[in-house]
């Protein structure tokens, strides 16, 4: 049971007021606990808004790519060298005084570490910095990766965590708390079961401390499965020393020879799955991937995906934005754009749209990432270090055995992972709360879910300068484009409403579950100089299943960031409405569905998966009227009977078992489910070309955003379990690779599996994928298409 879920449930149906009171003052609510600084006191809408550049190749080709992870410092929070940047901290420099947050993130490997010196308040080392000839581009979010369709994109994937911005030779500890008692990645090879290996459930309650591993995986890239990013195809850093060590790394080949102290496992168990190949870690801490972008037009992006840890390293800042363009495209380099033009330009190499003026002043085409954080009072990242963080309660409290229990008590339940984690500061572009001047002009935002548990329910109101409010004035979303490709026609998005049609719920605005993406249009041309527009999010600060919910702390997380009209940059831009190519309209812009021949292909196999939630099988709790949780050592779960647990006579108890233990997937969902678990038998083999619908039934209390790796879908429907169907949402019409799946119902999704290989599916919440909610599948043959290390069930 967990403090949560019990008050949401509580309130829920006096809470959901606040969302039609517009200016609901932040003296109602209060912030989500976190780390020391109170997020009350981090300014709001005084950052310029971060657009992110693009990324540098490595000069061998224009797209070939030495992309490193590395370590440094970013200005995050109001402080350091905004103070000289930003007109609100210039006129008042005491408002603009938090320090830097140390992060990682993606680079170009030949960079040097960001050096923002030679701004007032900027130094050596910290990030965002200027952009010119010998300019860092070390960033987080990382710069953005330009592809061409059908044009091969050549990357060097570089594990450069190590002291000295890479350069060692030490390697760096997490940022964060990592839990070994879920079955991660595990360099160590200290198994719970004793068996030295890699890839399994530890037994340590102790955090891990040693190299970290990573693995990058481009978050909807149509790729060969070498290519992709298999959760157990993570590598370690490169050690500095010739023979393979220095003073706390030595790295391995046998896992029988790692301690989980000085001595860990250079590589995943399926690094080398397919054989000998330019593209395996032939440099140690390195992995060539090639993608050959041969899909639409669409946003992806790119994170990492190391197994049982992905939550900590995208927390930590490992992302990025990889967008994939056409120029042979009849119409604005956009496949399914039959006719108009999309507001532009995009940044492009060797732009610098931050630092520069004349350049930002032009930009129109911004891709915005939203994600949450916390953060100490010294600027560093808050992430939970216990359990007890989740169920609301301070860890003294929770009193129920872990496992690795040292009183010996059988349990069950990890002790650091966190079902869900939810974060009181808003992060857009790699600043908290940001602010963008923008023309009497339409915009084009790809907009991007980047949290790690928090659903996003988007909308745009003026801004009332006397109170500080919003008001009733809203500001359409024009929704062109979903995860995968172009929509067949723009869907206007307002809340409450989609193209002038009222929603299943009046609370529902651009809701963006995790790592979805929106490609939208937003038109500011007829509001006044000076005019205030704040994007707002009504999704709750807690686990999402449906409308209606509580929103967001509106004096917090239920704010996103800011756009003041600014009438002297009317013009800058070719698509400004006294341009050379103004802008269309986006009621006027003709549409059409990509690879509409596939999406006709009949489905040949419908295959009845499952989305389920676990409870302990070892610890019973009591729980009070107000969510207090206590162990009740004279109970055991029943497991006969579900959710009830015995005495030590076998007569019922009166408490329950713990729970969630983890969210995880299975299969035969029209009968209520079997769990499958990652090291389980494999259930899912896609045959060659086979088309197929996933019927996915959720009997948990959650949404959940699955995703699939290697194929593009099409949303089929929902149906409520054991009621009617009803059709998918106008702005899911296009292709996607990321769908919600709604508690309690059915959702239906039909793809083509064209690429023979090894792939997973998951849920996006990325503490559910990193605790079992995520599973290997094979299309083709296991034996002849890399799967042949993995039992598939017979």
């Amino acid at each position: 049971m967990n403090l949560k879920k019990f008050k949401k449930g509580v309130v829920l149906g006096v809470a959901i007021l606040a969302i039609c009171a517009l200016s609901v003052p932040s003296v109602f609510a209060q912030p989500l606990p976190g780390g020391t600084l109170d997020p009350l006191l981090i300014p709001k809408y005084v950052q310029p808004l971060v657009i992110p550049p693009v990324m540098n190749n490595d000069g061998t080709g224009p797209n070939n790519y030495d992309i490193a992870v590395r370590q440094f410092q970013q200005q995050i929070l109001p402080g350091g060298h905004w103070n000289a940047v930003s007109p609100a901290c210039i006129a008042n420099p005491g408002l603009c005084n938090l320090p830097a947050t140390t992060v990682w993130s993606y680079g170009p490997a030949a960079d040097g570490p960001p050096d923002s010196s030679g701004i007032p308040g900027g130094a050596a080392g910290l990030a965002p910095v200027p952009q010119g000839p010998g300019s860092s581009q070390f960033n987080y979010p990382a710069f953005t990766v330009e592809n061409i369709k059908d044009t091969v994109t050549s990357v060097d994937w570089i594990n450069d965590l190590k002291e000295n911005f890479g350069a060692g030779p030490n390697y760096l500890p997490h940022l964060l708390p990592i839990d070994q008692t879920l079955h991660w990645a595990n360099p160590g090879a200290d198994c719970i079961d004793g068996i030295p290996r890699t890839d399994c459930r530890g037994q340590s309650q102790v955090p891990y401390t040693g190299p970290v591993p990573i693995i990058v995986h481009v978050h909807g890239a149509h790729s060969t499965p070498e290519s992709d990013g298999y959760p157990e195809a993570w590598y370690l850093p490169n050690p500095t020393n010739a023979d393979g060590s220095n003073a706390g790394f030595n790295c391995v080949a046998d896992p029988a020879l790692a301690d989980n102290v000085t001595n860990f496992v250079c590589e995943g168990t399926v690094v080398n799955q397919y054989g000998p190949r330019p593209n395996t870690n032939v440099t140690p801490g390195v992995a060539s991937f090639t993608y050959n972008n041969d899909q639409p037009t669409a946003t992806f992006w790119y994170h990492d995906h190391s197994l049982g840890m992905t939550r900590n390293n995208v927390y930590a800042g490992p992302a990025g934005f990889w967008l994939l363009r056409d120029p042979t495209a009849p119409v604005g380099n956009e496949t399914g754009l039959v006719s108009g033009t999309l507001p532009g330009p995009a940044p492009v190499a060797n732009d610098d749209p931050n630092f520069n003026a004349a350049t930002r002043a032009t930009i129109r085409e911004i891709p915005i990432v939203v994600q949450d954080r916390s953060f100490n009072a010294d600027g560093s990242l808050f992430y939970p270090d216990n359990r007890a963080f989740f169920e609301g309660v301070t860890p003294n409290k929770l009193k129920i055995p872990f496992i690795g229990d040292p009183k010996g008590r059988p349990s069950d339940i990890s002790p650091i992972w966190n079902p869900e984690a939810f974060f009181n500061t808003m992060v857009v572009n790699g600043t908290t709360w940001p602010v963008l001047s923008v023309a009497q002009a339409k915009y084009r935002f790809r907009l991007l879910n980047g949290c790690n548990s928090r659903f996003l329910n988007l909308s745009m109101f003026v801004v009332d300068p006397a109170t500080n409010q919003i008001t009733a004035a809203e500001i359409p979303f024009y929704q062109i484009g979903a995860e995968q490709s172009l929509l067949p026609a723009m869907v206007r998005v307002e809340t409450g409403f989609k193209n002038g049609t009222a929603t299943a719920d009046p609370q529902e605005a651009l809701l963006m579950g995790l790592a979805e993406r929106a490609d939208t249009i937003v038109d500011f041309e007829g509001l006044a100089p000076g005019t205030r527009v704040r994007m707002i999010n009504t999704a709750p600060d807690a686990p999402f299943g449906g409308f209606p919910d509580i929103p967001a702390d509106p004096g917090t997380t239920g704010q996103v960031m800011e756009f003041v009209v600014d009438a002297s940059l009317n013009g800058s831009s070719p698509t400004d409405p006294t341009g050379a190519t103004p802008a269309t309209d986006p009621t006027a812009l003709v549409l059409s569905l990509p690879d509409q021949a596939q999406d006709n292909l009949p489905s040949t196999v419908t295959r009845d998966l499952a989305l389920l939630e676990e409870e302990s099988a070892l610890v019973c709790v009591n729980v009070r009227p107000n969510g207090a949780v206590s162990y009740d050592k004279k109970a055991t779960p029943d497991l006969a009977n579900p959710g009830t647990c015995i005495d030590k006579k076998g007569r019922l108890a009166r408490s329950i078992p713990f729970a969630p233990k983890a969210a995880v997937l299975g299969y035969n969902g029209a009968a209520g489910g079997t769990v499958q678990l990652w090291s389980d038998p494999v259930q899912t083999n896609p045959g060659f070309m086979d088309t197929e619908t996933w019927e996915l039934y959720n009997w948990t209390v959650d949404g959940h955003p699955i995703h699939l790796h290697l194929v593009k879908f099409k949303v089929v429907e929902r149906q409520v379990i054991g009621g009617a169907a009803r059709s998918p949402e106008a702005t899911e019409a296009g292709w996607k690779d990321t769908v919600i799946a709604y508690p309690g119902e059915i959702t239906r999704v039909k793809s083509t599996f064209d690429i023979a290989g090894l792939y997973v599916w998951h849920c996006h919440i990325v503490e559910h994928e990193d605790n079992e909610m995520m599973v290997p599948y094979c299309v083709g043959d296991q034996n002849a298409n890399g799967c042949q290390n993995l039992t598939f069930a017979p």
